[in-house]
């Protein structure tokens, strides 16, 4: 700890230098109660050195909470998140605390005031070891991040020791995007087919599977020609619905062209007969994409099915999420302005969209070197 004197008021003032808890430090303002005027700096002096040994002191003073062990603190810190996250959220903390981070640290029996760098990083490398991919390791970090930097929070610890470990460093992801040929091909295929809908929807508007299987009836105004994607279906032990998307920016009202608003309008006449035939066996939700029974759809379902479908028709294998991938890789093609895709896909930023899509096809980086070749001649001697 270290510190420096300021004048303030008229008035030297101890600025302290201490951790903030994420691994960077802070400015801690403490009056020496020295005035400025007069032959003071030496007593100015004298009282930083004393205010620099009572901090140093009141950090070494014996933990109440001291023989927690950081097992017990870290059920608590996952019984405290049940109130302060989404269900599907504490659902991925108590799967990756009960299968990776309580399996490698219980055996270590350390208290919370133990934890050190090196056991966090002793966890990351271990995990590397087995096998698991960076951004698995980036997930289960979250964990014990979160938990110790609650404990420093309530000054259970002096510093957030996870702020000194280094992570694996990410490997870039990029998804796979199909041809628009294979697209078409796609959209011909799963016509009939149970996840004709859902398909439909998330490769038109390149949609995120929670927001195609979440898109309700109320959402859809076939006399303004908008849909409304405002609502989620997403899943980790429990399936849940949220009136709430990924992010502000995935709160978005697209337009209804008329093809896609023909083909609704005949899924919802059909969808309509059926809960006329089935009367209460026709399950009473108001989902878009929904099984024969009105069921809405559950994600793992979609995932195997989608599959499936692609297996059968021996098209290339691709993610579900990957037909949003093959959408905003299309208009980018198409010469659509960045910034149009971004609102179109319901990304926070342009730099995003840039990102991920700003990418050409082989025959997109043939056309621009056809172009350039137009442009300027070589010389071949």
């Amino acid at each position: 700890m270290t510190g420096s004197l300021q004048k303030k008021n008229n008035t030297y003032y101890a600025v302290i230098r201490v951790l903030d808890g994420t691994g960077k430090t802070k400015q801690k303002w403490v009056n020496t109660g020295v005035a400025v005027t007069g032959n003071t700096k030496r007593e100015a002096n004298r009282r930083l050195f004393e205010i620099l040994v009572e901090l140093e002191a009141e950090m070494q003073k014996p933990n109440p909470f001291c023989d927690i062990l950081f097992m017990d603190w870290l059920e608590t810190w996952l019984e405290q998140k049940k109130n302060e996250v989404r269900l599907c959220t504490w659902e991925t903390y108590r799967r990756h605390s009960d299968q990776h981070v309580i399996p490698y640290f219980t055996p270590l029996k350390l208290k919370l005031t133990e934890v050190s760098p090196q056991h966090i990083q002793g966890f990351y490398n271990q995990k590397i070891k087995e096998g698991l991919s960076p951004s698995s390791v980036k997930c289960y970090s979250k964990v014990l991040h979160g938990a110790l930097r609650e404990a420093y929070r309530k000054e259970l610890i002096h510093g957030n020791p996870a702020d000194r470990a280094t992570r694996p460093a990410m490997q870039r992801f990029e998804g796979k995007a199909y041809t628009p040929e294979q697209a078409q091909k796609l959209l011909d295929v799963v016509t009939g087919k149970s996840l004709e809908a859902v398909v439909k929807l998330a490769l038109f508007y390149g949609l995120r599977r929670s927001e195609a299987i979440g898109l309700r009836w109320r959402d859809v105004n076939f006399e303004e020609n908008t849909i409304r994607i405002c609502n989620t279906i997403v899943q980790q032990k429990s399936i849940v619905e949220q009136e709430l998307t990924k992010s502000k920016a995935s709160r978005r009202t697209l337009h209804l062209p008329a093809e896609m608003k023909t083909y609704l309008q005949g899924l919802k006449r059909a969808q309509d007969e059926r809960r006329r035939i089935m009367g209460s066996a026709y399950h009473s939700g108001d989902y878009v994409c929904a099984q024969e029974d009105g069921t809405p759809y559950r994600p793992s379902y979609v995932t195997i099915r989608f599959k499936e479908i692609l297996q059968q028709n021996k098209l290339p294998h691709i993610r579900f999420h990957d037909l949003r991938h093959t959408a905003g890789t299309i208009l980018m093609e198409r010469g659509m302005m960045a910034m149009q895709i971004s609102k179109f896909l319901g990304h926070e930023k342009v730099a995003t969209t840039l990102d991920i899509y700003g990418h050409l096809s082989l025959e997109g980086k043939k056309e621009t070197a056809e172009t350039m070749g137009n442009i300027l001649k070589l010389n071949s001697g």
